[in-house]
């Protein structure tokens, strides 16, 4: 099942006994979106192409106590509508949750103007925000739970396809950490840090070499996590890959994150280059021409 079916699909169950949740969306087309429109007519809000009007009615909404979801493809809830972001659930402090689907290039082959390859590094820099990008099912059905629960504002970042399970324990307290560790944590290993559909190549990585690295799912990056730091300070160094550009991408949150702990670990990033990309091919296709292949990532983690 797809993460936003997932993520949808737990606001539908919660909609039976709490008529407090609005979910407003700026798309059609997911078959969960669907029944929950049909079940739950007087809380769902097609707001049609327009994100900043979106976001301008889930602070309403907040305003009067709703626990409110706005949903939307990833280029167009991110950027589109960041300044209403800012001064809505960031000024005013509401618990408005934004679920963006189809991070980095999710839309491949529809070109630059559907590509979120930035959303990251301006999120990052609203104040008050919590940031999740999870990798798999479980770990976004556990994040669907706490947010309908425990509402925040909060931007969760959803791959547009099919992600496989990752064979590594996953539960409530993991999840209160805002990492999980994949393969066994040994000084003078490599730490690879990733999240999102970036992960999966950096498992199949570190699955080939197991004695030299072992994997780090950065689910929760803002805040960032406060025991990340003792999990890998003796690592012999940190590769950081995600699907987005240069600036202000997941090293520079890691780095930022670790450096608040007097530490400076050797990093090596790898992400997309910093220009637009305009080749069609589907995306594995791109990434692999765009420095994120399993083998670029391989090669790049033996540089330690």
């Amino acid at each position: 099942m797809l993460q936003r079916d997932i993520f949808i699909k737990e606001i539908t169950k919660k909609l039976d006994k709490d008529k407090n949740i609005f979910f407003l969306s700026a798309d059609f087309g997911a078959e969960a979106l669907d029944e929950l429109r049909e079940r739950f007519p007087e809380n769902f809000i097609h707001c049609g192409i327009s994100e900043q009007a979106m976001m301008d009615v889930a602070t309403g909404l907040a305003l009067e106590k709703n626990k409110v979801f706005v949903y939307a493809m990833a280029p167009f809830v991110s950027l589109r509508s960041i300044e209403q972001t800012k001064c809505g659930p960031g000024l005013m402090d509401l618990p408005i949750c934004i679920i963006s689907v189809g991070i980095g290039l999710g839309y491949a082959d529809s070109g630059p103007t559907h590509y979120a390859t930035e959303d990251f590094a301006c999120f990052r820099a609203i104040n008050k925000v919590s940031i999740f990008t999870p990798s798999d099912n479980l770990t976004t059905q556990i994040l669907a739970k706490q947010l309908i629960e425990k509402p925040i504002f909060s931007y969760v970042r959803l791959d547009r396809h099919l992600l496989k399970e990752i064979d590594s324990k996953i539960d409530k307290e993991i999840f209160k950490k805002g990492f999980r560790i994949i393969g066994e944590v040994k000084k003078n290993k490599v730490a690879i840090i990733s999240h999102g559909k970036m992960l999966h190549r950096c498992i199949k990585v570190q699955k080939k070499n197991p004695d030299k690295f072992y994997c780090i799912d950065i689910f929760q990056t803002k805040p960032f996590p406060e025991t990340l730091f003792e999990t890998i300070k003796d690592s012999k160094g940190i590769v950081a890959v995600d699907e987005q550009g240069p600036s202000g991408s997941l090293s520079s949150c890691i780095f930022e994150g670790l450096s608040s702990k007097l530490s400076y670990p050797k990093i090596i990033p790898i992400n997309l280059p910093d220009n637009f990309i305009f080749e069609n091919g589907g995306r594995d296709y791109l990434l692999d021409r765009n420095g994120l292949s399993v083998e670029s990532i391989d090669k790049t983690c033996n540089k330690f």
